[in-house]
């Protein structure tokens, strides 16, 4: 990468930075991205004795909803009518057993909804009548056709009831990450097979080891912030280190579509090393540029206490971008906001002037076709540790959602507070 050139000027608590390639501007926090002068570059399985397992999408009438098989003397589920999953098995002959659990038909919005739960099937001994099990959740749009998950998680189950428009478990490891929304978004490992980490709630997913490892999904108008005014983002992330050894002047974007820099970047997720020269000990960040990137808007969570964020250790990372609102005292001819939570610990831009408004450097998103990268953002600096549940969203999360996503993980409620810093409670 080509050396940088900063010419700096510090004035109260603002900071700003302009660079030949990468700019770091954050005004009480908020960091640009490259300068003009960018580096180049299931289908369901069917339940024993139950419905058909959760299927993440597939028309009315398709294999993903179709019958599941009957234990012993059982006869075959149904096959799903329109907008329904498939209903389950009946109960097994005396001479088969009892039946298993059988989970009844879920119901799809719009157009073909997932199937009921998997029943298991039953043991020796006289037949029986199956007790039902709830439907499964189908996406708000019934889905595009694609494939289930059947070994996913509740995690799994609880973001995709919230609609991303893409999610990756980011549990291939290697080749292919599917998208698991069936929208197509599928990402490719790069740099050779990473090795597994595991979640809180014992899940496993990449663990990158720096250049080369990555993983990039082709641009999509799905995945950029103007496409309907909002958009949120959403991970796990897990460093092995504190100090990356392959950073961008004390700092790595670990997520973004800004690959070539200008003139196509968009919005970055990023982490400081505990060391920088701008003293922001692992400080969390989202941006939002201009196409031709230079400083960019934005918004962070920094701990109050030096040493809170602690490398081999899990965080839910959440980045949340609008056009439809802007925080009051920043000029709204450049309209939106931009807001960061940690562990479910939501930052207090109101603490931070202009820091979190599109207007802080004249913002105004637009639609560009760089990858979503995921590990590296522009292949100039590379994060070292797991990311894994990704996922993107065309809209919003509330506060209680996010609260839930995180509670759902690890089995606790957030907690912590946010002023000027932030820390866990």
């Amino acid at each position: 990468m080509a050396p940088r050139y900063l010419v700096a000027l510090l004035t109260g608590s603002a900071w700003l930075a302009l660079a030949s390639c990468q700019s770091e501007g954050d005004d009480d926090a908020v960091g640009g991205a490259g300068g003009s002068a960018g580096r180049p570059a299931g289908a369901a399985g069917a339940g024993k004795g139950g419905a058909a397992g959760l299927n993440g999408g597939g028309t009315a009438g398709s294999s993903a909803a179709t019958g599941g098989a009957a234990p012993a003397g059982g006869t075959t589920g149904a096959t799903a009518a329109s907008g329904q999953g498939a209903a389950g098995a009946t109960a097994g002959s005396a001479s088969g057993g009892a039946a298993g659990s059988n989970g009844t038909a879920g119901t799809g919005l719009a157009t073909g909804g997932a199937g009921a739960s998997s029943g298991s099937s039953g043991s020796s001994g006289s037949g029986g009548t199956p007790s039902a099990g709830e439907g499964g959740v189908g996406p708000s749009s019934g889905g595009e056709g694609g494939g289930s998950n059947p070994n996913g998680s509740d995690y799994d189950a609880t973001v995709l009831a919230d609609s991303p428009v893409m999610y990756l478990a980011m549990s291939a490891l290697s080749g292919t990450e599917p998208d698991l929304t069936g929208h197509g978004h599928d990402g490719t490992y790069h740099g050779g097979a990473a090795p597994s980490a595991t979640l809180p709630n014992g899940d496993h997913a990449a663990d990158f080891e720096g250049n080369p490892h990555y993983v990039s999904v082709p641009s999509h108008a799905a995945l950029s912030i103007p496409t309907t005014q909002n958009l949120t983002w959403e991970a796990w992330i897990r460093p092995d280190v504190l100090q990356f050894d392959d950073d961008s002047s004390g700092y790595v974007d670990w997520m973004g579509k800004c690959e070539e820099y200008s003139p196509t970047c968009e919005w970055e997720a990023r982490m400081y090393n505990m060391t920088n020269s701008s003293d922001r000990c692992n400080r969390l960040s989202a941006y939002a540029f201009n196409p031709t990137a230079n400083l960019g808007s934005g918004a962070f969570w920094e701990a109050t206490t030096c040493g809170t964020i602690q490398a081999s250790s899990w965080y839910h990372v959440v980045g949340e971008y609008t056009l439809e609102e802007t925080p009051n005292g920043c000029d709204d001819t450049y309209p939106g906001r931009i807001d960061i939570w940690v562990n479910g610990v939501k930052w207090n831009q109101s603490t931070h002037g202009d820091t979190g408004c599109m207007s802080q450097y004249e913002i105004a998103p637009v639609a560009n076709d760089s990858p979503l990268n995921i590990g590296t953002m522009a292949k100039d600096a590379w994060f070292q540790g797991s990311i894994a549940k990704v996922a993107i969203y065309g809209k919003r999360l509330s506060n209680e959602q996010i609260a839930h996503h995180y509670q759902v993980m690890t089995g606790k409620a957030p907690t912590g507070s946010c002023q000027s810093t932030c820390s866990f409670d």
